[in-house]
């Protein structure tokens, strides 16, 4: 019996994420000029020609691959975000990163992504579009620029350019989690072996912006006792 519209459409969208998981995961090991097609389709174990019956082109797979990154990102953002708005700056920032080292270990490519993104974007939206792709890859320096921000408002961040700030924060915690992303061992949320590798990635970035330990270590502690009530709820 012919499969309806509405099923066709299902199968359609798993196989689109199929592919585009494949590509991930390739994108990562050899980036975007090493990536091929021939490749893509033996991650996804699929045929050449059903690959190409999705995308007819690279390049086109790949413009969706980053499009559906940072829609991706961009949610798990917003919903950090959502989370912390009642809390003082220094919080926030803990609260944003630590959910950020959390979603990274139970997807290391989270992160190796973000790392491959501004050597790759120019080749693949190209001269026209590349600024548009280039601001959604920057979405999480901007979070935290608006938070560092506040935080020098609030006296609680020593005052500097914000958002040379956010990048240098950002930076330094990208580069040290993919350092550290081999000590992970894949759980959405860190435990308690895992707390230390976090401090240690993330004191650097709050260094940094000139917070001192004593403070940022025990908003580490609030945002670490809040989520093993969680984890213990569940």
């Amino acid at each position: 019996m012919p499969r309806n519209s509405e099923k066709n459409a299902l199968v359609r969208e798993a196989r689109r994420k199929q592919i585009l998981d494949a590509a991930l995961t390739v994108y990562i090991r050899f980036g975007y000029h090493g990536t091929d097609m021939d490749t893509v389709a033996e991650q996804a174990q699929l045929a050449k020609g059903l690959l190409y019956y999705y995308y007819k082109t690279k390049k086109e797979l790949f413009v969706e691959l980053y499009t559906w990154m940072y829609e991706e990102s961009y949610s798990f953002s917003a919903a950090l975000l959502d989370n912390v708005e009642r809390r003082n700056s220094i919080e926030q920032l803990m609260y944003y990163t630590y959910g950020m080292f959390g979603v990274n270990r139970s997807d290391l490519r989270f992160m190796q992504f973000s790392m491959r993104v501004p050597f790759d974007a120019y080749a693949i939206f190209g001269p026209e579009k590349w600024e548009e792709g280039a601001q959604k890859s920057d979405m999480h320096r901007k979070a935290l620029t608006t938070i560092i921000e506040k935080g020098m408002e609030q006296g609680l961040i020593p005052k500097t350019n914000p958002g040379s700030a956010a990048n240098s924060f950002w930076s330094v915690f990208v580069a040290n989690v993919f350092e550290y992303s081999k000590l992970m061992t894949g759980n959405e949320v860190p435990h308690k072996s895992d707390i230390q590798t976090f401090k240690n990635v993330i004191q650097f970035c709050f260094q940094g912006l000139g917070v001192e330990y004593a403070i940022w270590n025990a908003c580490l502690e609030k945002v670490v006792a809040e989520n093993s009530k969680k984890e213990e709820a569940l």
